[in-house]
């Protein structure tokens, strides 16, 4: 993928096909023009999503990426289809979540920072679904090392490794295996990956005498071990072989960590109860009673950012990927549809003291999770965040840019605060700092807009639509990031065609935004225009907001649905 430009969104079907070339699978499913097409992030029907997830699944246990295990026999299923299903269940949530980047930021620029933090969050997902599979295939868990596949050329390495163990030279296994010298060569100094043929073959030679069952065990290894390092080497040029490695030894120490906790308790054995096992393999963090391994995870795991990170996996995504995105986009990009800022609007220092806080204060976010219980967890990072932008507020009175950020991070902490009923003064403050903002750069709808969108977050849903109003007075035009905003606040009140005029006025600007089809679709299902509203539904699932396209194929939005089929 093409590591030049903003982020404009990187769908699953895109990633699930930079992992099928990794692997070179040659299964028809996995090669025909629709899986290209899916493969491209273009959407296709249900049915073939489910003919690839199914042949990937299959691909990656015939690979013995992903091990046999015969505790499954129990669930009468197969652990490809276990594996189909994963993946199509993490496609969907990542799907949905890319939809909530768009909604958070209107480009990511710092595709790097983005990147090293989306992975965290799934290096967290993996170590519990990669726990749940060693376990099950009652394999012992890694080394606590960094593993070998995670370094500089370490396919090769791992080559070399075990051609040193076969006590072979280069030349002999090139006269077994009947290839060149060269090719051996590049095999083991990582300039080219064997194909499955060979790789079969090499563990065949490597196994020596070994028993059959032992040499296809070995092909397994080598087979495994390539992938990951393919993988590792396709994400270096996006965060360095420094951050692969870190990632990678966290992975693999997570692994561990779970297993060791896990031993210790008082478990059924897994021929007769592996149902925890299975659903942490099949739905990684959104298993909700794995949660409590991550809970321990974080207790024993030393690494103060590794303990927010964990924390955070084990809650709503949504929130770290706002955050993400939000810090990831450029210094002068204004939050989901909102227009760039003037240059003229960052001439002044406070664009680099803003930029540092972002990448020095920790997210906030994950404090939530654990609330209602000890208040001071939340009240302390959220307190501190807004403490650093006051400050730079006092340091830059004249910054636009500050002003909104506190204003913007002030209406957040009310938000979340107001569950505890405490937090009224600071989305007041939010709301004047929003307001100062835009006074001083008229033309910059997202500071215009905060105000609304505050309100917005608190259930008021008419005063939220009054400053939208005033903000449209104001601005030169009336632009998408006021549009949808406008739109759902109407919507909330029950106004349903002036929303739906609000909606598509985005969708004509914005034709890849899901939440704006979501919302349309809404509207226009409350307006009796079924044909409008399914072929929005339709459009806002394929982006990722599957809701409302859901909830019509329920029956929601017919007149014999309890309700009414009133919204």
């Amino acid at each position: 993928m093409d590591k030049s430009g903003p982020f404009g969104g990187i769908y699953s079907g895109q990633i699930i096909g930079a992992v099928v070339k990794a692997l070179d699978l040659e299964q028809s499913v996995l090669k025909d023009r629709t899986a290209q097409r899916f493969f491209a992030g273009q959407s296709v029907s249900e049915h073939s999503r489910t003919e690839i997830f199914l042949a990937l699944g299959a691909a990656l246990v015939e690979r013995g990426i992903v091990p046999e295990l015969p505790t499954l026999l129990q669930y009468n299923t197969s652990i490809a289809v276990f594996t189909a299903e994963a993946i199509a269940r993490a496609a969907v949530r990542w799907d949905t979540l890319l939809a909530v980047i768009q909604s958070s930021s209107s480009a990511i620029e710092n595709r790097a920072m983005a990147a090293e933090r989306l992975l965290r969050l799934a290096v967290v997902d993996l170590s519990l679904r990669a726990f749940a599979l060693a376990r099950l295939a009652e394999l012992e868990p890694p080394p606590p090392e960094t593993p070998l596949w995670a370094q500089q050329n370490g396919g090769g390495r791992l080559l070399r490794q075990f051609t040193e163990q076969a006590g072979l030279t280069r030349d002999q296994l090139a006269a077994r295996l009947e290839v060149s010298y060269t090719a051996v060569d590049n095999w083991l100094d990582g300039k080219n990956r064997p194909t499955p043929r060979y790789v079969a073959a090499l563990a065949k030679e490597l196994a020596g005498n070994a028993k059959a069952t032992e040499a296809r065990q070995m092909e397994q290894t080598i087979q495994r071990q390539l992938t990951f390092a393919h993988l590792a080497d396709l994400l270096e040029p996006w965060l360095g072989r420094e951050q692969i490695t870190e990632l990678s030894a966290a992975l693999v120490r997570f692994v561990r960590l779970i297993t060791e906790d896990v031993r210790a308790m008082d478990r059924p054995p897994l021929e007769t109860a592996a149902g925890m096992e299975v659903d942490a393999f099949r739905l990684g963090t959104d298993h909700i009673p794995s949660h409590t391994l991550l809970k321990n995870l974080a207790l024993v795991e030393r690494d103060a950012d590794w303990q927010r990170d964990i924390l955070t996996a084990a809650g709503d995504w949504r929130l770290p990927f706002q955050e993400i995105a939000s810090q990831a986009g450029l210094p002068r990009s204004a939050a989901g549809l909102a227009q760039d800022v003037l240059d003229l609007a960052f001439a002044d220092p406070a664009a680099e003291a803003l930029q540092q806080l972002a990448a020095e204060l920790p997210n906030s976010q994950y404090w939530l999770n654990d609330a209602p219980g000890d208040l001071s967890k939340v009240f302390e990072p959220l307190e501190r965040g807004i403490a650093l932008r006051r400050a730079i507020v006092r340091e830059f009175p004249l910054s636009p840019r500050a002003h909104y950020e506190l204003g913007s991070f002030a209406g957040m902490v009310g938000k979340h605060l107001r569950v505890w009923g405490q937090g009224r003064g600071f989305i007041k403050e939010g709301i004047i700092e929003c307001k100062i903002a835009a006074s001083l750069l008229p033309e910059w709808d997202a500071p215009a807009v905060e105000p609304g969108i505050i309100l917005i977050n608190t259930g008021e849903y008419a005063a939220a639509l009054e400053e939208l109003n005033r903000a449209q007075e104001v601005l030169p035009q009336a632009t998408p990031h006021l549009l949808i905003n406008s739109g759902y606040a109407l919507m909330q009140l029950s106004q349903y065609a002036a929303a739906l005029a609000n909606f598509e006025r985005v969708i004509d600007a914005r034709p890849d935004y899901a939440m704006a089809y979501k919302f349309a679709a809404h509207c226009a299902f409350a307006l009796s225009d079924r044909w409008k509203g399914l072929r929005y539904a339709k459009t806002a699932r394929q982006l990722g907001e599957p809701a409302v396209f859901n909830d019509w194929r329920r029956g929601k939005y017919r007149p014999s649905y309890p309700g009414g089929g009133k919204l």
